[in-house]
């Protein structure tokens, strides 16, 4: 993935996850029967997706098989901050 596609990327990632925290308090209340950091990371996730996809058609580019695993990469990384962010 090009530097400045992942730096985007990156910090298009961190605010997700600082709005999540931001949302939290509500979302347990919302729904406290839902594994909730299942779902933030499916959110989060779908969201950078969509966003991945859109800095690639901004260039007039496809992404190739290795962007798509360089993404994979960075949004993993993103799980555990999740996880912790539900756990406590």
């Amino acid at each position: 993935m090009q530097k400045e596609i992942h730096d985007f990327m990156k910090n298009h990632l961190d605010l997700l996850v600082q709005q999540a925290k931001t949302y939290q308090p509500f979302v347990r209340t919302a729904f406290p029967n839902v594994n909730l950091a299942d779902a933030c990371f499916n959110l989060v996730a779908g969201n950078a997706f969509s966003v991945f996809l859109g800095q690639y058609a901004m260039r007039v580019r496809s992404p190739t098989e290795q962007d798509f695993a360089d993404f994979g990469s960075l949004v993993s990384q993103y799980r555990q901050k999740i996880n912790e962010m539900f756990s406590e």
